[in-house]
């Protein structure tokens, strides 16, 4: 689910999860365990996350798959792979 995403990703995915508005799709508990040892494994030596952690990183992850910036039609994620400056509301 994560491969290929490292820490500064993953934090920038869960903080944009507070930012959606409107309906979220809420992932699957089953989805959010595996998601979570995951991330245990990427976090390696800071402890354990915690399963709201995941899940709302997990929501992070699919929101950004789905939206589009209005421009350059680039994916947040691909935006936030590539260290692009990120205006949230620029993406629908």
């Amino acid at each position: 689910m994560f491969t290929g995403l490292n820490q500064r990703v993953l934090e920038k995915l869960h903080e944009i999860e507070g930012k959606i508005t409107g309906s979220k799709h809420v992932p699957h508990n089953k989805i959010i365990g595996e998601a979570r040892v995951e991330l245990e494994q990427i976090f390696e030596g800071q402890g354990s996350v915690n399963f709201k952690y995941a899940k709302e990183t997990v929501s992070g992850l699919e929101y950004a798959k789905n939206v589009h910036h209005h421009d350059t039609n680039n994916t947040l994620l691909e935006d936030i792979v590539n260290g692009k400056r990120i205006d949230f509301y620029d993406y629908r």
